[in-house]
Parts: C-alpha cells; structure tokens; sequence
C-alpha cells in the first residue's frame, strides 16, 4: 500500500471533527470506498474532496442522505450526458469543415 494515497479515517474525523457516523453514512450509500488494513480503515486521498463536499450539503444546506445521493446520481448522468455531447460535438465538427 502506498501510504501517501491513503487517509486513516479515525485520523481524518479527528482533525476535521467530522463525525465517524457520516463516514459510516457514506460506506452505507455506497458513496466512498474504503481499505481496511490491519484492521485500520483508510480512504484514498482523492476521495476526500468528495467527502468534504457532501459534509457541506449535509451540514450547510441540511440535504438528508437520500437527498445527497439523488443528488449524486443525477450529477453523474449530467456529466455522462455533457461528455456525450462534447463527443458529437467534435464529430459533427468534423462534417462542417
């Protein structure tokens, strides 16, 4: 393991004082994944910034679990279908020229 990837979680919830209970949240919406490793948990880095943002949408704007992950699902399908266009975009481009 490459240890400059990967975030302790009882760590993390400690120096930011988010609550372990919204990590367990997340585990159980299946919105972040986690290592277990000598029976540690550890996140990977790049996922903390995703972490922080639904904190955000939960604490700040008090959007409720299921709201958060509708949220995300939607997203995900705006960024598919905005990727998708982008796509046809440059082939009709193609055709114009």
């Amino acid at each position: 393991m490459d240890s400059e990837n990967f975030i302790l979680i009882k760590h993390y919830c400690e120096k930011t004082q988010t609550p372990i209970d919204f990590i367990d949240d997340l585990l159980e919406y299946g919105m972040i994944e986690v290592q277990v490793i000598e029976n540690k948990t550890y996140v990977q880095s790049k996922h903390i910034i995703e972490i922080e943002r639904i904190y955000r949408l939960r604490q700040d704007l008090g959007i409720n679990m299921e709201g958060i992950d509708s949220l995300n699902h939607m997203l995900e399908k705006v960024n598919r279908l905005e990727q998708e266009l982008k796509l046809l975009r440059n082939r009709l481009t193609i055709y114009e020229h």
